[in-house]
């Protein structure tokens, strides 16, 4: 494992008990950038004691991030709380509460991060929606554009506000992103090459690997032991497709819940799903990845 600390530490924080509105929580670690086996993780620890929470940003693909803050200050008896980038974002992501699976710890995530402004994302929405093209060739088009943006968003990103107190948000003072991000994006790449993709033929693909994920699951996937326990998951998982639509690896990544929802989908994905490979400009099939999640909620 590669462990990589850089940035320096900020001061210490006041306790939350004589904190005023919003509560501030300014660094007590450096950045740390962890090459972990199947993802990439960016933490940093804020706060003292009682009031240290964890912000982690983790990714098993590039372009593909989550959003994890762990730590006592997010103590909330609600489902879901909003979380902002400050002061870059105006709307607010959502994110799903829990606690760790090891001390009970109050926990923050928020799936499918976009380093990106509201302006750049609505931009996008109009340009698809106003033109004839092919959405895999606007995607590809985009993407240089798209990583221009995440990486002046993140410079201009000096905060993150948990709402996890009405009307007293746990605000996190990161300062810049922009460095941080910037090692971090690097990591994901060279994942992939751990993982044997080339990023460099990923950057060519028009076409990426897909398929309708839907059609291979069913509720009879649900993990039995799990169902009686009342135990519910969101479960990201990446997975290899060769050239022939083959999926030949599969890794998932949980944050909360029993391994058996990972289990469960790898094997799902290798026995079952089939895709359509890959491609370049010229109609070639390329080995890739493919990222997506499974979501196992039990309905009443």
């Amino acid at each position: 494992m590669r462990v990589r600390a850089f940035l320096a530490a900020v001061a210490m924080v006041p306790s939350l008990a004589s904190a005023a509105t919003p509560i501030h929580l300014t660094p007590s670690t450096p950045w740390v950038l962890d090459y972990a086996e199947n993802s990439c993780r960016l933490l940093r620890r804020f706060g003292q004691g009682n009031d240290s929470t964890t912000l982690a940003f983790e990714s098993e693909a590039p372009d593909s991030l989550d959003l994890l803050i762990i730590g006592q200050p997010l103590k909330t008896g609600r489902d879901e709380v909003a979380v902002k980038f400050l002061p870059s974002r105006s709307t607010a992501m959502i994110g799903r509460v829990d606690e760790t699976r090891e001390g009970k710890v109050p926990s923050v995530l928020v799936n499918g991060v976009q380093l990106v402004s509201d302006d750049f994302v609505a931009a996008a929405k109009k340009r698809r929606s106003g033109l004839k093209v092919n959405a895999d060739t606007m995607r590809f088009e985009e993407k240089a554009a798209y990583r221009a943006e995440r990486g002046a968003f993140a410079a201009n990103t000096t905060a993150v506000e948990i709402d996890a107190r009405r009307n007293s948000p746990v605000v996190l003072d990161t300062g810049s992103l922009g460095q941080a991000i910037k090692s971090f994006d690097q990591c994901s790449r060279d994942s992939l090459r751990d993982w044997g993709v080339d990023p460099d033929l990923e950057d060519r693909i028009v076409k990426p690997a897909r398929s309708d994920v839907r059609q291979w699951f069913s509720p009879d996937d649900y993990p039995k032991d799990m169902l009686a326990q009342g135990q519910e998951s969101v479960v990201k998982v990446r997975v290899l497709v060769d050239a022939t639509g083959r999926v030949t690896k599969c890794t998932t990544i949980s944050h909360f819940n029993a391994p058996e929802f990972d289990r469960i989908t790898c094997a799902k994905f290798v026995q079952r799903v089939h895709f359509k490979p890959a491609e370049l400009a010229d109609g070639t099939k390329v080995p890739s990845y493919y990222v997506n999640k499974v979501i196992f909620r039990i309905g009443f």
